[in-house]
This record gives C-alpha cells, structure tokens and sequence, in this order.
C-alpha cells in the first residue's frame, strides 16, 4: 500500500519532529487513503501542547477550532491541516488512537514507521464493515453521537455496520435524546445528502428508524400511518423515503422532502366519500419545519427556504396573471425552480398512474417561467425605491418592510407603476399621510 503524504503536509510534520515530538497523519485522512480516495483534509496528531505546536509553526496562518478550542488549523486552500494533542493521559499515539471511534479511523502513518493498525482497521475497511473500538455500550454513553456517526458513514461508504455495535446502538438510542440538537446537525447534513451510488441517505434513515426519531422526534408519527387516498400508495413514512430518494442531493431540497409531510398526521380528514384529506397540511408542516429546524440551529435563510417549499408544494399554481405573479412573489422567484424539482420528487413518490398530476406540474412550470420572463414580473429588490428612501422620507423603521412588501403586491397587480417618482408619490399621500392622520386622531380623542 503506497501512501504518498503532500508536501505541504510533511513540513508541518518536519517542523513538529525537529523539535523532537510526534508527528502522524491519523483518522480519516488514513482511512480515506487507504480506500485509495483524496482525504479531504489532513489530521495531524501529536504529544506536543498546543502552544508548543504553535511555536514550531512560526511564520504559518493558525486558528484555533473545536470543542474548548481543542485543535489547531492550518489555513491551506488545497492541503487543509488540523492538529491535535493525543487525547488520552498517556499522552501516546497508541492510548490516542484507543479513544477513536471506529477501527477505520484508528489508523496512523509516519513515513518513519509507515502504516500503524492496533485495532485491524485495515480489515475492516477492505471487509466494508464500521466497528466500534471497545465495548459499544461504554463509547455510546460516553459520546453518543457516534451512533449517527456510524449512520452517516455507512452510507456514505455504502458499508455495514458490525453486528455488535448495531445491537447496541439500537440499545442506546435513546441517548441520542440528551446530546443538544445542534451538536447532531453536522453529522445529520451529511447523512442528508449522502449517496453511495446504491442506496440514497433514505434508505439509510429508513433502516435506522428507531434510532433517527431521537433526533427528530415528530417523524415518529409517519410511521404507519395510512393516507386512505387513492392518489397514495404508501403511507406517509414510506412515501417521504421516496421523496427523499428522488430529490437532488441538496441540503435544502432534501430537508424539504423529509419535513414535507410531518403535518399529514395531525391533519389527516376523511371528506364524505371517505377519502383522506390533509387540510392545511402544507401551513401546518411549515410551522412544525421551522421549530424543528431552529432547534438545530440551521440559519435563518435555510430555515425560511425549506418552509416555503414545503408550504407551498402543493398548491395549486393559479392561472390568472396577476394572481399568478402573486403566487411566484409569495413563493419567493429565487425558490420557484427548487419548488417545482419538489413538486416532480413529492409525485414520485404518489400514485404516478394519475400522470394527469405529472402533467399538470410540467404545464404549471412552464407557466410560471414563462411569466418570469415577461417583462412586466420584477421581483421585489427591483422596486425603483428601498429601504432607505422609505426611511429617508419619513416612514417609521417598523413598517418598511410592510411597505415595500405592499407596493411590491400593487405593482406585481398593475395598480402601481414601478417608476420612482410614482413610489414616492404613493408613500408621501398613502403612507405618510394616513399615518400622521392617525396620530391626530388619537390626540383629538385624548
């Protein structure tokens, strides 16, 4: 096995040994090698503190990072580095790589002692099996992240979990419920968008069910339960996997098909001829997307796109054209493509033998696009006047937005001109104006 470290890479590591302390290339940068795969960054560990690292590193870009800023990075566009401190107490390379997680990431390499396996790492990886180092109930109380971990990299590496270590993650999943939701968001994103070539990251969260609803415990109620509509052929979980697994793996997207129907329980009707209905699903899933989502700390950009695909997935795209610019305005134009890729995933995984719906959604996109293109559709940042203008001409700070938003809606409707001097003059006489009207009102009345 010829393991070739970047040059960038071995000076680090020469600076580190010419003050005589250790130096190896550990983790996934081994692991990732030895799958013959380009690491995508290089951990180096070592018995040197910190500071004394930093010391050896004169001259270089540092940064500190991590968990009580427990590794040092080295800024590099195309070798990026990490080094860290042996975790363990004894402060060796082999105690250090005890306290790894998988024996696949157990793994060390010098181009002094080569290749270093204490825990048959190799003959996992070459095997494609993700095994605990120890025993698996003691790692999982210690970090229980690693069972999502083990997830991610499953699918990822399209490898099975060992035997043992999946009885007990099945055991200990419960954990899962006291680690702060925002410490899982990492490993959860990129068990997300994961694609092994064989199976997408559905299957996966699919197989680990039991285990994922203790990070997000309201898909709990997907699970069986039956939609009673002829458009329909799964229930609700087994309908969302698909969904799932027909989108592109984007992170948006793919939060947006896994929380598209998290409202269909709590919403399920049947009408009088004994058909599911799901009556404000999309406005309900919305709200229960976004708790979810704030709770893991996702930003507020990705928190508003995500509800918005979802609130608006199956609405029906209206055919007037002014309620039509309405609809693209509320959905936002820079989301309309990433709606309708959902709309096509939320139909492959329906009854697709009413390829009327298929249809329909194809008629709906190009409608929509078309309108786009007029040149009577201008988004919102196109209004000839902003905030500042607004500020500038005596609009309080509260109502700017609900101002620009209301022109925005008339001119989208023909009843205002987006030309400046119109704008103003619509501020000054309809929004100025019947607010100062309104202070002497209340004055008059006191």
């Amino acid at each position: 096995m010829n393991i070739v470290i970047p040059k960038p890479v071995n000076e680090v590591l020469n600076l580190l040994y010419e003050k005589d302390y250790d130096g190896y290339i550990t983790g996934g940068a081994i692991r990732n090698m030895v799958m013959e795969e380009k690491p995508k960054n290089y951990n180096i560990s070592t018995n040197a503190s910190l500071e004394e690292v930093k010391k050896c590193l004169k001259g270089y870009n540092t940064f500190l990072k991590g968990e009580n800023k427990s590794t040092l990075g080295i800024v590099n566009t195309k070798f990026p580095m990490e080094i860290t401190k042996y975790k363990s107490k004894a402060n060796t390379l082999e105690s250090d790589l005890q306290e790894r997680d998988f024996t696949m990431n157990a793994l060390a390499y010098s181009d002094e002692d080569g290749l270093i396996d204490y825990f048959d790492g190799i003959k996992d990886i070459n095997n494609k099996v993700i095994k605990v180092i120890g025993n698996a109930e003691e790692r999982f109380t210690k970090e229980p992240i690693i069972m999502l971990r083990a997830i991610r990299l499953s699918s990822e590496y399209d490898m099975a979990i060992d035997q043992d270590t999946k009885m007990a993650m099945f055991e200990c999943a419960e954990l899962l419920k006291k680690v702060k939701p925002e410490s899982l968001k990492d490993e959860f994103d990129k068990l997300l968008v994961s694609h092994n070539g064989h199976y997408s990251s559905a299957y996966y969260i699919k197989k680990y069910f039991e285990i994922m609803i203790n990070i997000i415990p309201e898909l709990s109620l997907m699970e069986g339960f039956e939609q009673e509509n002829p458009h329909e052929l799964y229930d609700v979980l087994n309908h969302t996997m698909l969904t799932v697994k027909s989108i592109e793996p984007t992170l948006e997207l793919r939060l947006a098909m896994l929380l598209h129907d998290i409202a269909k329980p709590l919403t399920f009707e049947k009408n009088e001829n004994g058909i599911g209905t799901f009556k404000n699903r999309g406005v309900r899933g919305a709200e229960i997307a976004r708790e979810i989502m704030r709770r893991m700390h996702y930003s507020n950009k990705q928190v508003q796109k995500v509800a918005k695909l979802i609130e608006y997935l199956e609405e029906k795209v209206p055919e007037k054209e002014q309620d039509l610019k309405r609809f693209i305005n509320s959905v936002g134009p820079e989301n309309v493509e990433d709606l309708f890729k959902c709309k096509r995933a939320n139909f492959a995984g329906q009854n697709t033998k009413y390829s009327e719906i298929g249809n329909r959604i194809d008629e709906e996109y190009e409608r929509v696009k078309k309108m786009m293109r007029k040149s009577s559709f201008i988004t919102k940042n196109e209004l000839k006047i902003d905030g500042h203008d607004l500020l500038d001409l005596g609009v309080e700070q509260e109502n700017v937005g609900n101002t620009l938003q209301d022109m925005y809606v008339k001119v989208l409707g023909n009843e205002l001109k987006n030309k400046r001097e119109k704008l103003i003059d619509y501020v000054i006489n309809k929004v100025i104006v019947p607010n100062d009207q309104k202070e002497l009102n209340k004055k008059v009345e006191i």
